[in-house]
């Protein structure tokens, strides 16, 4: 199965809020809010600088933040591209980026 690719929902679909080491994103469509840690929400922001509708892979956006952040999972031996795949999906999982898989 191929990797997941990820992309930005509109800009209008988010409504965020900075709030010291935390953000609030409000999802319009379906009227929650979520509080999001660093650097979960600059994994939004390098989705968003992208042209609309295009979708990356996890290691495109990790390269998108590497230079201000050190992406390490739990266990030491894990792929920094892994981690970032998986806060992605899990942005997936709640309706904030969009996810296409090629069969």
């Amino acid at each position: 199965m191929a990797a997941p690719r990820f992309s930005a929902l509109p800009a209008a679909a988010l409504k965020r809020v900075p709030l010291g080491g935390l953000e609030a994103i409000y999802h319009v469509s379906s009227g929650i809010t979520h509080l999001l840690a660093e650097p979960v929400p600059d994994l939004l922001d390098a989705l968003a600088r992208l042209e609309p509708g295009r979708f990356v892979t996890a290691a495109q956006v990790l390269a998108l933040v590497a230079e201000r952040f050190d992406i390490v999972g739990d266990d030491p031996g894990e792929a920094p591209e892994a981690v970032v795949s998986e806060r992605l999906s899990e942005l997936g999982a709640l309706g904030l980026v969009t996810i296409v898989t090629d069969a």
